[in-house]
């Protein structure tokens, strides 16, 4: 399989650097559009002779070697189509050994794509081999794969060379030039446009899905490749111009002396619908782009529609006004004294005994201090005669 279609569209300034000197001074009197097998793209080649016709099968030089291709269109004079970068020529008509080789090089490429599947089997690497394919004269095999992180393909390399006899190229590719190779069915029911005719991938964000109101489900918006799938591009200019000058959904706005918040908008149908807490109508696209102000710090509530639904309360039981006790008019107990210590006592009990209480208690008896205990001594009385 060719991979010119890659080769030309990503690495441009390769070709640049690696044509020679004296190649950039070439000027050819014919310019040929050539295809190649599996590509949708064609490219254009030199030539001094104007023989080639639609559909003539050309061997070809490109920057991987020679290569076998397909005319798109008969010989066309430089002079009204020109081109920007330097042409490469064409060096031949395709001859019926030409043909032939390059059926082989189709079976050969199988088995080289076997033989190198189980060399990665074999090292253990992380790889996804999709494609081998030979140069014409069978010089060069190139395989494409793809891979999660970066591969040493080292030792995959030596084993290769020495089973397949040839030069070796490893290519690493992404998901979406993955998808471009292998194709299939999207989810429109038609081939994937990057199989079909997409030549050039071009750059999606989610502000395109937001720009043409779709519901943001990744799943659904994303491709085969699984990235965001290509057809979003394509309406994209003509949504931003319908929607130009229109508030948000969910902004507020001011319609007719009357406060509403933007519920929904449908540029195709050039409707739009309001609502307030009370009302809730519909109105055209054109009235909200020129009657409407939108109101900023402004918070409305949404327009319930029915009967609103019972909300269970707790209600806490109320006291009877006969039961109520008017606290001021009771009369306040007397001031009496307590037997119970106070605050003051009760702190000196909780403190430690210092070191000057410990003194006191080596004293005797008769000379410590009570406080509120009072010691009397009793003396026996005096038999009498």
């Amino acid at each position: 399989m060719s991979v010119e279609e890659y080769v030309e569209d990503e690495y441009i300034d390769e070709i640049e650097e690696e044509l020679p000197v004296e190649e950039e001074g070439v000027h050819y009197k014919y310019v040929v559009p050539v295809k190649f097998h599996n590509t949708n793209k064609s490219y254009s080649f030199g030539t001094d002779e104007p023989i080639y016709e639609t559909g003539d099968l050309v061997v070809v030089e490109t920057i991987q070697g020679i290569e076998l291709g397909e005319c798109q269109a008969p010989a066309l004079s430089t002079e009204i189509y020109r081109s920007r970068l330097p042409l490469r020529p064409i060096i031949r008509k395709a001859s019926s050994q030409d043909r032939q080789d390059y059926e082989d090089n189709i079976e050969q490429a199988k088995r080289a794509k076997e033989i190198c599947q189980e060399e990665i089997h074999d090292l253990g690497l992380g790889m996804n081999l999709l494609s081998a394919s030979y140069l014409l004269d069978r010089s060069k095999v190139l395989f494409i794969y793809t891979a999660e992180q970066r591969v040493d393909f080292r030792e995959l390399l030596k084993r290769l060379g020495s089973r397949l006899h040839c030069r070796i190229e490893l290519r690493q590719i992404g998901d979406r030039d993955q998808a471009k190779i292998v194709g299939g069915i999207g989810l429109c029911g038609m081939e994937c446009c990057c199989s079909r005719f997409k030549n050039h991938f071009d750059n999606i964000s989610i502000n395109m899905a937001k720009t043409q109101q779709l519901a943001l489900n990744i799943e659904k918006l994303s491709g085969m490749c699984g990235k965001l799938m290509c057809c979003l591009k394509y309406e994209n200019e003509a949504y931003e111009e319908l929607i130009q000058g229109l508030p948000k959904i969910g902004a507020h706005i001011e319609y007719d002396g009357e406060l509403y918040r933007v519920s929904s908008i449908n540029v195709i149908s050039g409707e739009a619908h309001i609502e307030n807490s009370e009302t809730f109508q519909t109105i055209t696209v054109q009235d909200l782009r020129e009657k409407a102000e939108v109101r900023k710090g402004v918070s409305i509530k949404k327009h319930v529609e029915g009967p609103r639904k019972a909300i269970n309360r707790v209600v806490k039981p109320e006291i009877k006004q006969e039961e109520t006790m008017d606290y001021t008019k009771v009369e306040q107990p007397k001031e009496t004294k307590s037997t119970q210590p106070n605050n003051r006592e009760r702190q000196s009990y909780k403190q430690k005994p210092n070191n000057n209480n410990r003194r006191e208690r080596k004293q005797p008896q008769s000379q410590q201090s009570s406080g509120n205990v009072t010691v009397r001594s009793f003396k026996a009385k005096k038999k009498e005669g």
